[in-house]
C-alpha cells in the first residue's frame, strides 16, 4: 500500500459497531415481576404471594379483618388477586368486591371462588352469609343488563366461570358427563336442575377494567 493509499484511509470515519447485550440482561429487564396478593391466604399461602387474612398465626403477610375497608392496600397495585372460599364469608359483598377493584392494577387477573348455591357445603359452615351462582358478578361486568343499574363503579370482564373446576377430573360416567352438561348450559342448569344434581364449587376468573 502506497503512502497516499494509507492517507485517504486514515481520512476515513472510524465506524464503531455496538455489541448487543447479553441474552440474559435484555430478558431479565423486559420482564415485569407479577404482583400477587392473596386474600384470605389462611395456613397455606401460594408462594411468591402477599398474603393478608384475619388470623393471627397464619401465613398472612398482614392481618387485617376483610370486614373492615378500606384495606390498607394501595390503589391499582396488584396484577394478581387471588381469594378463594372467602366472599362468602363477608359482611358486605359489594363493597369487598369494590376493594379488589381499588387495589386491582388495570388488566389484573382476579381468581375467585366459593361454595355454590346447591352445595352441602355451603348450608354446612355456619359463618357462611351467601352462596354464588354463574351469574353473581353480574352486577360487576359492563357487558351484563344488571350493570346498568349502578349499584357499584367497580367493573370487571368475566373471562371464565366453570363448576367444580378441580374436581372434573376425578368424576367419570354419568357424573362427568352432568358436570359437563351444567358448565355448557348453566343458565337451564341453575334454573331448573342444580338442586337435581348438585355441584359444589363455582369457580372465577375475572379481569380488572379501569
Amino acid at each position: 500500500m502506497s503512502p497516499m493509499d494509507i492517507a485517504r484511509l486514515a481520512e476515513q470515519p472510524l465506524l464503531v459497531t455496538a455489541l448487543p447485550p447479553r441474552a440474559h440482561e435484555s430478558a431479565v429487564s423486559s420482564v415485569k415481576q407479577e404482583r400477587v396478593l392473596e386474600l384470605g391466604c389462611g395456613f397455606n399461602k401460594r408462594p411468591g404471594a402477599f398474603g393478608v387474612d384475619i388470623i393471627a398465626g397464619s401465613q398472612a403477610d398482614l392481618i387485617h379483618d376483610l370486614n373492615v375497608y378500606p384495606y390498607p392496600l394501595s390503589d391499582n397495585s396488584w396484577d394478581r388477586i387471588i381469594c378463594l372460599d372467602v366472599l362468602e364469608h363477608v359482611e358486605d359483598f359489594v363493597k369487598t368486591v369494590e376493594e379488589i377493584w381499588r387495589i386491582a392494577s388495570s388488566g389484573a387477573t382476579i381468581e375467585i371462588s366459593g361454595p355454590f348455591m346447591s352445595s352441602v357445603h355451603f348450608y354446612t359452615d355456619p359463618t357462611h352469609k351467601r352462596a354464588l351462582t354463574s351469574r353473581s358478578f353480574d352486577y360487576f361486568c359492563p357487558d351484563r343488563p344488571f350493570y346498568r343499574y349502578g349499584y357499584t363503579k367497580a367493573a370487571f370482564e368475566l373471562v371464565e366461570c366453570e363448576y367444580d373446576r378441580g374436581a372434573l377430573g376425578h368424576r367419570t360416567g354419568i357424573a362427568r358427563w352432568l358436570t359437563a352438561w351444567a358448565n355448557k348450559h348453566k343458565d337451564k342448569y341453575e334454573e331448573r336442575y342444580a338442586f337435581l344434581y348438585p355441584m359444589l364449587q363455582v369457580d372465577f376468573t375475572l379481569r380488572a377494567i379501569k
